[in-house]
């Protein structure tokens, strides 16, 4: 049964919210126990544009743009549906909300996503520190290129 991407739909909710955690806490292994709750998904996507990959009824990830700043905010597949081209599904869906070179930032401890993300083309523009950690602004390089940048 192959991936289909979709817009978000509010009974997705809790699944997002539970594939949020799970998704963290297998990750993100240098944070404190305990730090990724339910609730930061509702907070993390306010006012995002949600879109989520599943297979059959089976919700297997999510990406989230602010679409102001064509910026992928949030990307994360669930730990049991890793390397199955959810990501790369997600991304694909997310490039038709963007109105300009579209922007991520990944935190630099997170060395699988950072190769993922440069794997389907993504560069990185800038490293900074923000509230979680050491980051690289990245940006999708054919698009960099056609702006110039």
């Amino acid at each position: 049964m192959r991936i289909l991407v979709r817009e978000f739909e509010e009974a997705d909710r809790q699944a997002l919210r539970d594939l949020y955690v799970a998704s963290r806490n297998a990750t993100f292994t240098w944070a404190p126990a305990g730090s990724h709750q339910a609730s930061d998904f509702d907070l993390h996507t306010e006012g995002e544009r949600i879109l989520v990959a599943v297979r059959g009824s089976t919700v297997l990830g999510f990406a989230s743009i602010w679409e102001p700043d064509s910026f992928v905010h949030n990307l994360f597949v669930h730990p049991s549906a890793l390397r199955q081209g959810v990501g790369q599904a997600l991304l694909a869906s997310c490039t038709k909300y963007f109105a300009k070179t579209p922007t991520l930032k990944c935190l630099q401890a997170n060395v699988n996503a950072m190769q993922f993300y440069k794997a389907q083309g993504w560069e990185a523009v800038r490293e900074d520190v923000g509230p979680e950690g050491p980051y690289i602004l990245m940006a999708k390089a054919t698009a960099m290129q056609c702006a110039g940048i």
